[in-house]
């Protein structure tokens, strides 16, 4: 029995002194390609070729950054894309189909659209999937999908930190203009001088607010979701959120107790969405002659984690071009995160 209590004693000591675990994490949209507009075919913005250099791109930064969690969305086509991204950076993969059309497994329209969220993490993590849920539009799931507007979902997955279970969510939440005062201003003055009818400009707001509503729609239900599967453990929220820190819609998150990691420890805006430097936006989907104050530059790709983390460190990264090329239309976000002992959160 003494023998027993001593090395008990023993195990608890080392226990404390090993250093905690650090894991990197990243998230990105990876940038489907397509306009999103057509019902047989939906149109894409740049070639194979093009779309397979980026794909090539984006898997050399992401061997460079070596992440242990890697949430991904607007991956297209599923399954495919998770397998191969997963094979090429020696990563487990879980993944749901978030958008996909009128679909039946492999045969749909559009032809060219099933794609969705995925999460990955290195072997030794034990990657498992714990759940997911649709927060809006819909029927959408991984055979069959009925839908003609936007869909949007929350997938839930779990890895084994020191013994301890760690809870990943991935989103991608529904886009639209933002009700901003910098674009009520623009629309404002695009309605007085005549570029836009009235009725234009009162669409625009109309847009923007049933936007934000979306969106909170979603947060309310991601929050809800979130803590229901995993109670009090460690907790690590990514993904492509499309909206800004300070919305309603964020801020529930923060007000919940989770930590914005690029935002913990750094003061400089980190823009995820940038007309400016990211030359995939210019070149496909900004006119060159737009004028400055109508570029968007905005922080709306996150990883937050709750209160069991302490953050060592947080960057924007893949945000620089290749041969031109920039990995995807986002940058991502990366975060070093520590799992605290019991009794240090």
């Amino acid at each position: 029995m003494k023998k027993w209590f001593a090395s008990l004693v023993g195990s608890l000591l080392i226990s404390s002194m090993l250093p905690a675990q650090t894991l990197n994490v990243v998230t990105i949209n990876v940038w489907s390609g397509l306009d999103y507009i057509g019902n047989l075919k939906m149109g894409e913005y740049e070639s194979p070729e093009v779309r397979e250099q980026r794909y090539q791109i984006l898997i050399t930064e992401l061997k460079k950054l070596d992440p242990d969690v890697l949430a991904l969305n607007e991956a297209n086509k599923l399954p495919a894309y998770a397998r191969r991204i997963a094979l090429d950076l020696g990563m487990d993969e879980i993944h749901h189909v978030g958008v996909a059309g009128v679909r039946a497994g492999p045969i749909g329209l559009p032809v060219n659209l099933r794609e969705g969220d995925v999460i990955l993490a290195k072997p030794q993590f034990q990657l498992a999937f714990e759940g997911r849920l649709q927060l809006s539009g819909g029927p959408v799931g991984n055979f069959f999908t009925f839908h003609t507007t936007d869909a949007t979902q929350v997938l839930a997955g779990s890895i084994m930190v020191d013994g301890v279970k760690v809870f990943l969510f991935v989103t991608h939440w529904h886009a639209s203009p933002f009700l901003s005062p910098e674009n009520l201003m623009l629309w404002r003055s695009d309605s007085v001088q005549g570029v836009v009818t009235p009725r234009r400009f009162e669409a625009n707001i109309r847009e923007a607010e049933a936007g934000q509503i979306w969106r909170d729609n979603e947060s309310r239900k991601m929050l809800a979701f979130v803590l229901n599967i995993s109670g009090n453990s460690p907790i690590i929220l990514m993904g492509d959120f499309n909206a800004m820190r300070g919305s309603p819609e964020i801020e529930r998150f923060v007000q919940a107790g989770f930590k914005d990691v690029f935002g913990e420890l750094n003061t400089t805006e980190g823009f995820t969405w940038d007309d400016v430097l990211n030359t995939n936006i210019h070149t496909y989907q900004v006119p060159s002659n737009l004028s400055p104050e109508r570029y968007r530059r905005h922080r709306i790709d996150f990883i937050f984690a709750n209160r069991h983390w302490k953050v060592l460190g947080s960057e924007v990264v893949l945000n620089q071009p290749v041969d031109g090329l920039m990995p995807s239309d986002h940058f991502g976000v990366s975060g070093k995160i520590q799992l605290m002992k019991a009794g240090e959160d």
